[in-house]
């Protein structure tokens, strides 16, 4: 078991100790070393039933190369024995599977580091019975709402860890993290009528605010009951609240603008850099840096300083990003954006995937607007949505059509925000939408999903209720 003050200098211990191993096998092969380590804490209440464990993830992954051969093995825990063992699998795997990479061209050269984010020493040391404590009040407070509350489900969980990477061009760094989060889901029924709702909170500087969280998420499902049907189908404004703006923007920027699908020329951003593609009010930055959130790392997954990037700049595409094997498809650097795994629906463990390009944190810059004074300035119908619409994103990068369905809906009528609706199919193209960006919100937001955004306004997407 590893503590918080000293695991990267172990990390980092043995991987260097893995690269001297690797280097005997054999000098003239290329070796890179990933150790990742993560200690998780969590809980979970649903109708009763209490769910808790507490536990840590440790595995190695080793990538070798001879030219454009590359090899890749991964192995459970982080001991030198273990890393041994992946580097000789690695080997291994390009000394019989004889495959090329026309792209491939050397790992990642030394750069420097960057900075760690900030941590707060109780999420350290959160126990299962803290985290049940939070599940308990957060449904406590949901089911005092209303007795048309029935079924309520809080989830808690704390997290730390880091990991090292290291090669043989001479990258050797490590970097550490941690997280907490509180989410709560809430089901209303009314005779036939059911309708959820969902909430969260989520930081790396202090402990989450489970107070008022069940209360909130309640008031949302029971306001959601007593849907009307919109009854038309026609091009519409639709007011994204954070939570669905930032999914948004997510399944459509965080796709698009950088990775394989630029260099495959398949991303229709391709050749715009420099281009307006969205008003002058939108500004979004890639913040691998910005020391409160929770992607934030000294170094990214091959080992390269995460930066600050700025993928759009006052509605001009400025950059991409890119790790070390794409940026020099496009004869262009890393921008710092190497990672394993992960993405929107999490799961995946670093250490099991091949290193690719993913955006670190993104950061929609926030607008003037508050939410209400945005309502009130709509002139015939609009639809606000909340939660996460379904089907977001199936969608196409190559063309930037997506459909999906809306299912907490409201009806804003000349300025008025009327009730709830029943569930809409919202579609269009992500592409033309960022042209027809119409408001952005002051009431910027940091969602689970990698992003920080405020409610977002779009003309011109097909609605259907």
């Amino acid at each position: 078991m590893m503590n918080f003050d000293d695991l990267k200098d172990e990390l980092l211990s043995v991987t260097d100790t893995g690269l001297k191993y690797a280097k005997s096998l054999d000098s003239s092969i290329e070796f890179e070393i990933y150790l990742y380590y993560n200690n998780r804490t969590e809980a979970q209440i649903s109708q009763g039933v209490v769910n808790a464990k507490a536990g840590a993830v440790g595995g190695t992954a080793v990538r070798a190369a001879k030219g454009k051969q590359i090899g890749f093995a991964v192995a459970s825990g982080v001991t030198a024995d273990r890393v041994r063992f992946a580097t000789k699998e690695a080997l291994s795997i390009i000394q019989s599977v004889k495959v090329e990479d026309d792209r491939f061209q050397g790992f990642a050269d030394p750069v420097g580091s960057g900075k760690e984010g900030v941590y707060h020493d109780d999420i350290l040391t959160f126990g299962t019975d803290d985290l049940i404590k939070s599940c308990e009040l957060v449904i406590q407070e949901a089911t005092a709402v209303d007795e048309r509350v029935k079924v309520v489900q809080a989830q808690a969980d704390a997290e730390w860890g880091g990991y090292a990477v290291g090669n043989t061009r001479g990258v050797l760094a490590a970097t550490r993290g941690c997280g907490n989060s509180i989410q709560c889901h809430v089901q209303a029924f009314e005779n036939e009528e059911r309708k959820g709702s969902s909430d969260f909170d989520l930081a790396r500087d202090r402990l989450y605010n489970a107070e008022g969280l069940g209360k909130s998420v309640a008031e949302k499902a029971i306001g959601l009951l007593g849907a009307k049907k919109l009854d038309q189908t026609t091009k519409m404004t639709t007011i994204w609240t954070p939570m669905p703006a930032g999914l948004y923007i997510i399944s459509s920027l965080a796709q698009s603008a950088g990775g394989r699908p630029v260099v495959d020329g398949v991303s229709p951003l391709c050749d715009r850099i420099g281009d307006t593609i969205g008003p002058k009010e939108l500004t979004i930055i890639d913040d691998g840096q910005n020391p409160k959130r929770l992607a934030t790392q000294a170094i990214d997954a091959e080992g390269l300083p995460q930066r600050s990037n700025p993928i759009i700049e006052n509605g001009v595409l400025k950059n991409f990003f890119f790790d070390s094997y794409f940026g020099r498809a496009m004869d262009l650097d890393s921008t710092g954006n190497c990672v394993r795994g992960g993405g929107i629906f999490g799961g995946a463990i670093p250490y099991e995937n091949r290193p690719s390009a993913g955006t670190m944190w993104l950061e929609v810059e926030a607008g003037k607007k508050r939410e209400e004074d945005i309502i009130s300035s709509i002139d015939g119908k609009a639809v606000l949505i909340r939660d996460f619409p379904l089907g977001i994103f199936h969608s196409s990068v190559a063309t930037g059509e997506f459909s999906c369905v809306a299912g907490s809906a409201y009806l804003v009528e000349n300025g008025e925000l009327k009730g709830s609706i029943e569930p809409v199919s919202i579609a269009g193209n992500y592409y033309e939408g960022f042209k027809n960006l119409r408001a952005i919100g002051s009431n910027k937001e940091t969602i689970p999903f990698g992003i920080s955004v405020p409610t977002l306004v779009f003309d011109g997407f097909s609605v259907v209720g």
